[in-house]
């Protein structure tokens, strides 16, 4: 009996459809069910299915997508090519034991209730991973022996190795249904068979760049170790673990806490430079570090609730609520202690103490990922070593004199004796040239231009300035006694009205009072009572008057007049004055007279004054000064020393200084530039000092008054 049937698998390795020419007669003489011809549309269309799953299946491998997604994707479309069952995909692992990284319908198989079958299938497919070649393996095929190696399903299993520089490293398995023919089975082995090279192409590129991963994760540890290891400052070494760690580890945050109970405090934080102690959340993060470490044994959380010990569940509760943070690890940091040693068996082992705590936080992300474990596990394991070796080497007694008197001993040694000779000379030779030679010292000190006579315009009474008759150009020419402006108050206007009208009615009534007497026909009586009548009204006339010329007076005082001659020198009066209301005593206008000296007002810091008092006493002329205006830089003027204040006041932030009066030549600098309150920096001369404490005199002033007490 013989058929005709064409090729299992196309060009692009997908199986085929099988054609039958003719019908086939069983052996047994049962009429053979009729076989229909499949439409060659649909056997067109299943192809192109076949090659676009094929093209998705390599597009997947060319990606660098995670196994766990490309499995995924790899595995259904294969199972969706060859409408098998299901399929499983079988990877070794570190234990080189074959393990399900990915399966569909695995359960329909008929192995996940019967153990034995179980054992006859992994049996089968380590043989079939140490041959390393695609197979066929029929259902229910295999030895007979119980321990042996079987197919024990009902479904042909089709199965392919996963190999990475030509070795196994899994295998891709299909369940396909039974009944096919010979042939298209073959056809379905050739289209597994390419899958699986496809597969093992993705398996080799994951593998390389797992491999790139882990060399920059290496490059990543040796910088951290190199950097946690490189000095023995504890504070360094506290701020390096913070941040190196981060970046290794690669989470959110990581803080380093130092000490234990109530001492727990956090030192650093990565990424910042401080740290606010008195912050909310930097206190509950103490609290609850203290509470770990006092408990012993790591802590971490994520959103998923474990039961912790009560005194640390109300702290991580409080912390959490204040940070926000979505996973938190407290490790504490052990100063590990050496072995006991053997041959001395009375000697405990002592227990390692802890010295602080490595905190660990993830804002964003609650997962606690097997690679963040294992590496805080290597941040916790050289960190606390290199704290620990800090520690020790901070708390030597004496370590600064050590340190000093060991760079000392290095500097005579026989490669850096002539080095340390010729160091020595040079500064022995500096230290002579600064110590012996003198050189004027100085005092600087800033101040201003001030003309020794000024008078100031004060506001005489309230109101309201109607009128400025002055430009606002800061140089208007005024005479004594002239109007410089002229304010006005209803007030008194409205008094003085008043006034004048009380006067008119008191007279009225003193004219009638005085024509009723005049009358000849009055009683005795009648004549004292107009009598009394007239002499109070009269009284009360002299009242109002004196009030009268009480309100003129204010009135006029309500006309802003120059007390001399000069020059008005403010900026925009008129602007800043008109329609605007004043106060008595109010400060309206500023005015130089031409003829007025100027002088420097400057202000001599309180620690310089006993330089300037001793260069006073010592000399029988008053000290010289050098000064400069700011507004003229680069040429310098002199002048001398008039006065000081003996009252200290604040001027500026420099803190208190004294009021220092210097006169000078006014015709040296040109009139434009003496305005009042230009800036000048001076130079009082105080004799001569040596050139060292010339140049450094500030330093040795700071250093007596804040280290040694000597003020």
């Amino acid at each position: 009996m013989s058929t005709n049937q064409t090729n299992p698998t196309s060009s692009h390795g997908e199986p085929a459809i099988v054609r039958p020419s003719k019908r086939s007669i069983p052996a047994d003489g049962a009429r053979p069910e009729p076989i229909q011809t499949p439409d060659s549309d649909l056997v067109h269309q299943t192809r192109k299915q076949i090659r676009v799953l094929a093209t998705e299946i390599d597009n997947l491998a060319k990606s660098e997508r995670s196994e766990d997604d490309f499995f995924e994707g790899y595995l259904t479309r294969i199972t969706s090519a060859l409408a098998s069952i299901g399929g499983a995909i079988w990877i070794l692992d570190e234990q080189n034991q074959l393990g399900l990284r990915y399966q569909i319908n695995l359960k329909n198989s008929g192995l996940a209730d019967n153990p034995e079958a179980q054992t006859q299938h992994q049996r089968l497919l380590f043989r079939l991973l140490e041959k390393a070649q695609p197979a066929l393996v029929a259902p229910q095929s295999g030895a007979a022996e119980s321990d042996g190696f079987a197919n024990p399903t009902d479904q042909l299993l089709i199965v392919a190795p996963l190999k990475v520089d030509s070795r196994p490293v899994g295998l891709l398995q299909i369940f396909q249904r039974p009944g096919t023919g010979p042939n298209t089975q073959q056809g379905y082995l050739r289209f597994v068979t390419q899958m699986a090279e496809t597969g093992s192409r993705y398996l080799a590129n994951s593998r390389l760049r797992s491999f790139e991963s882990q060399q920059a994760m290496w490059h990543r540890l040796e910088q951290f170790i190199q950097a946690i290891h490189q000095g023995l400052d504890t504070k360094e070494t506290v701020y390096t673990l913070a941040n190196e760690s981060r970046r290794l580890i690669e989470c959110d945050r990581v803080s380093v806490a130092l000490g234990t109970g109530r001492n727990c405090r956090v030192h650093a934080v990565s990424g910042l430079d401080s740290i606010e102690r008195r912050a909310e959340q930097v206190k509950l993060l103490n609290h609850l570090t203290a509470a770990v470490i006092k408990a012993g044994q790591p802590l971490w959380h994520n959103d998923q609730h474990t039961p912790l010990p009560p005194q640390i569940e109300s702290k991580l509760q409080q912390y959490v609520d204040q940070s926000h943070t979505k996973m938190l690890a407290i490790i504490p940091l052990l100063d590990k202690a050496p072995d006991a040693d053997l041959d001395q068996p009375n000697r405990r082992k002592t227990k390692d103490r802890p010295i602080g705590a490595l905190i660990v936080e993830q804002l964003s992300d609650s997962r606690i990922a097997d690679t963040t474990r294992r590496r805080v596990d290597v941040v916790i394991q050289h960190g606390q070593t290199a704290l620990a070796n800090s520690n020790r080497y901070s708390s030597i007694f004496l370590m600064p004199l050590w340190q000093f008197l060991g760079r000392i001993t290095a500097a005579f040694d026989v490669e850096n004796r002539w080095k340390t000779f010729a160091a020595t000379l040079a500064i022995a030779a500096t230290g002579m040239f600064l110590t012996m030679f003198p050189y004027t010292f100085g005092l600087a000190a800033n101040g201003r231009l001030v003309p020794q006579s000024q008078f100031e315009v004060f506001a005489q009474t309230d109101g309201t300035m109607d009128e400025v008759l002055v430009s606002d150009t800061g140089d208007t020419i005024v005479k004594s006694q002239q109007v410089l402006g002229r304010m006005k108050n209803s007030d008194i206007e409205l008094a003085i009205s008043s006034i004048n009208g009380q006067i008119a009615e008191t007279y009225s009534r003193i004219s009638a009072n005085s024509q009723r007497k005049s009358s000849g026909n009055l009683e005795l009586n009648e004549k004292t009572e107009l009598d009394s009548l007239i002499k109070s009204d009269e009284q009360k006339i002299e009242s109002l008057n004196r009030e009268l010329q009480f309100r003129e007076l204010e009135k006029q005082l309500l006309t802003v007049v120059s007390p001399s001659a000069g020059r008005v020198i403010n900026w925009n009066v008129k602007q800043n004055l008109t329609n605007r209301p004043v106060t008595r005593g109010q400060n309206l206008m500023t005015i130089v007279p031409p003829e007025a000296v100027w002088e420097l007002e400057l202000q001599m810091p309180e620690r310089r004054l006993a330089h300037l008092f001793r260069a006073i006493r010592d000399d029988e002329e008053k000290p010289s000064v050098t000064f400069g205006l700011v507004s003229n830089p680069g040429v310098e003027y002199t002048g001398r020393l008039i006065s000081v204040d003996r009252k200290l006041d604040v001027y500026s932030d420099d803190g208190n200084a004294a009021l220092v009066r210097v006169e000078f030549d006014n015709s040296e600098i040109p009139v434009d530039l003496l305005r009042n309150e230009t800036r000048v920096t001076a130079k009082v001369e105080c004799g001569k000092r040596s050139i060292g404490y010339v140049i450094f005199h500030e330093l040795i002033e700071t250093v007596q008054s804040r280290w040694m007490l000597w003020f």
